[in-house]
């Protein structure tokens, strides 16, 4: 690995907010980087940073936690479908988040240079956190501690287990430079593309990522990180996100580039009178369209007639398939909420999804992470309460529209958990295991939405209990990892460690520590 400094970020708003690059575009070490103001800098690593998780963590999450398939027309050899598993495959997951976490260590670096940033420094110091969070919730051991040192090109792998108590450590830096501002502050203005200069907001973001990262610990066995966890929850602010937060630059839709990138990957191509690749290529997948729609009879679910009225803003029908298959005719897609193109008007449609915000965090998830965080013993308060206001925050997002064209009107969701509370696995009431129906309703509230979160759930809890692709009969679970990209066999290899396809489906002490 090699200390890279993406100049999309440091070029996005010096021409101004709505000024795009490709993301993957060729990055090269800029030495400039620790003179550029970091009000000049922040939005683009923020908006980087938002493409890689709305994009390509939410891709994998989405497919690897059963949500997409792959529709008719297509044919694909991908190992998230046959799990075959390779040092070619997601490398995006690897390169990219480090590019992102190196544009935020950037913005610390310049401190020197800018003393009065300290909100900015904040801001950087909690997304850092969630890239190195991303890396090693998928890879367990990553560098760390020589990786942002442009004088080391061959950077050690850290033990996950070290790098977990610093990251905590970094968060109550972000709280610190909020709390405890440099004299003469600079506010933040413009570049602040989520919160808007709301410093408040910033800290109960800061809150909630360390709520997500805690209850991630909830499975390991490493005893100083069990110490950790509950010390953390002892002085952990009970201030969190209430509101689904959004990242938006300026999107718009003069170019492809400018779009949200919800829209420009699964909406309509850069002429918009065709539908993107992606988008025909994504499938509704049975296991979620059976959950939806009432007709699981499983060992954990029993939702049997129970259709939920979300279903029609998450997939376009009532088709699915099954992972690992091929259908010959189409079958139900991503809905046009998902990317934003509703209502009757194409053009008024077309920009409506062009500008719309990027989500970082839906409120739901902060609810349902309290309500497991709460029934876990880890908090004080009221589980079911939480329960109840995650799947409250579900429907508001999914009421929260402009058009009054939406399929179903306004959707209910008093009505809905009177009639799901005795369904087990949805239900309160109904399901023995509490932990049950707080992941499956968080399964639902943020499916296409944070797809990788329902992964790490489904690996830390078992929840849902997901099928395998068809076709899969040499392993029973889905990989805990991935290995390291081939770009790191062949710049690091003195350092990264060897990963085998085998070791993706066992614990063992390769084994990201959350799931040891």
């Amino acid at each position: 690995m090699k200390k890279i400094i993406l100049t999309f970020a440091l070029a996005t708003v010096l021409f101004s907010c709505t000024d795009f690059t490709d993301v993957n575009e060729d990055q090269s070490n800029n030495p400039s980087a620790l003179i550029i103001n970091p009000s000049l800098s922040l939005a683009g690593a923020i908006n980087n940073y938002t493409s890689n998780q709305l994009i390509s963590f939410n891709s994998f999450g989405n497919e690897m936690s059963y949500i997409w398939a792959l529709n008719s027309g297509f044919t694909s050899a991908s190992s998230r479908i046959t799990y075959n598993f390779t040092s070619a495959d997601e490398n995006g997951l690897f390169q990219t988040t480090y590019y992102n976490a190196d544009n935020f260590q950037d913005i610390l670096d310049s401190k020197a240079n800018f003393p009065n940033y300290s909100y900015h420094f904040a801001i950087a110091k909690l997304f850092k956190v969630m890239s190195m969070d991303l890396l090693v919730t998928t890879y367990g051991d990553v560098p760390y501690s020589e990786a942002f040192n442009s004088n080391i090109s061959r950077p050690k792998y850290d033990d996950d287990a070290t790098i977990i108590p610093a990251l905590f450590a970094e968060l109550d830096q972000a709280r610190d430079y909020i709390n405890n501002p440099s004299s003469n502050v600079v506010e933040l203005g413009n570049e602040d593309i989520v919160f808007g200069g709301d410093t408040a907001k910033w800290l109960k973001l800061i809150n909630t990522i360390e709520l997500r990262m805690l209850v991630r610990l909830s499975k390991t066995t490493n005893a100083s990180l069990i110490t950790l966890r509950n010390q953390r929850f002892s002085s952990l602010p009970n201030d969190f996100v209430d509101e689904n937060v959004a990242s938006n630059p300026g999107y718009g839709i003069a170019t492809l580039g400018q779009r949200s990138p919800m829209f420009r990957t699964w909406g309509l191509n850069a002429a918009l009178d065709a539908w993107t690749s992606a988008n025909r290529a994504n499938a509704a997948a049975s296991f979620c369209s059976k959950l939806l729609q009432g007709q699981l009879n499983t060992a954990t679910v029993v939702n049997t007639g129970l259709v939920d009225p979300r279903r029609p803003r998450i997939y376009s029908g009532t088709s699915f398939t099954n992972q690992g298959t091929f259908p010959r005719t189409e079958v139900a897609r991503v809905a046009t909420f998902f990317h934003g193109r509703t209502g009757s008007d194409a053009d008024v449609a077309n920009n409506a999804a062009s500008n719309r915000d990027a989500y970082l965090m839906l409120a739901a998830e902060s609810h349902f992470l309290q309500a497991e965080a709460i029934q876990r013993g880890y908090m004080s308060g009221s589980a079911q309460t939480k329960f109840n206001d995650g799947i409250d925050a579900s429907f508001a997002f999914y009421n929260d529209y402009s058009f009054t064209d939406l399929p179903n009107g306004t959707l209910n969701p008093i009505t809905y958990r009177a009639a799901s509370d005795s369904k087990l696995g949805l239900g309160w009431n109904a399901t023995p295991d509490k932990i049950s129906c707080i992941i499956h309703q968080k399964y639902i509230a943020l499916a296409q939405w944070n797809g990788y979160e329902l992964y790490v759930d489904h690996l830390r809890t078992g929840y849902p209990a997901l099928p395998l692709p068809d076709g899969i009969t040499s392993v029973t679970n889905r990989p805990r990892r991935m290995i390291y990209p081939s770009s790191e066999y062949s710049t690091n290899a003195s350092n990264v460690p060897s990963v085998t396809l085998p070791e993706l489906f066992t614990v063992n002490a390769k084994t990201p520590v959350y799931l040891q």
